[in-house]
């Protein structure tokens, strides 16, 4: 299946597929840089647009214009080409950077963090669920702590189509 990711929650433009991945330190600027990073990203991987079968886009969390940039693409774009949209965690897909007990955690504002503990064997599975904690808060544990690495775009693809498969087509943004 053709599957596009695009995360847009965190300072880096992720863009990726069940195969390839592209990720770029954007900043604030991805509403500037999403369309044209898109158009190489898929020249790159030799996929047409028209090809596309599923968007998926990071759910967060983040803020709310860095996932709007995302949302709004992706939904354009799934409008555009009569293709499906589903949202993916993009906390379980930086988790999946690591293997074995991995603790994602993505800075907030007001000195807070998001986070959640994941099992990575392949895609990462849930074991503490997402919370906003104090940033001096974060549990001490044997786990690797990712902290505010960028979402895998192949991560992020695969959840997304796992959830589609599912039967489950949630968008469900999570703000700072």
């Amino acid at each position: 299946m053709n599957v596009l990711a695009i995360d847009t929650a965190t300072p880096y433009l992720v863009l990726g597929t069940l195969d390839a991945e592209r990720t770029l330190r954007r900043g604030r600027r991805h509403a500037e840089t999403l369309i044209a990073d898109l158009e190489a990203f898929l020249a790159g991987v030799g996929l047409e647009p028209g090809r596309l079968e599923l968007i998926v886009v990071g759910e967060g969390p983040g803020s709310y214009t860095g996932i709007r940039v995302a949302v709004a693409t992706a939904m354009g774009l799934a409008r555009g080409l009569g293709v499906p949209v589903v949202g993916a965690s993009s906390l379980a897909a930086a988790a999946a950077r690591a293997r074995g007990r991995v603790r994602a955690a993505f800075e907030a504002r007001n000195r807070q963090v998001y986070t959640a503990l994941y099992r990575v064997d392949g895609l990462p599975e849930e074991q503490d669920p997402p919370a906003r904690l104090a940033a001096g808060a974060l549990p001490r544990e044997d786990a690797c702590l990712l902290w505010n690495a960028p979402p895998s775009g192949r991560a992020l693809a695969r959840l997304g189509l796992e959830r589609w498969n599912r039967g489950d087509a949630r968008l469900v943004p999570v703000y700072f």
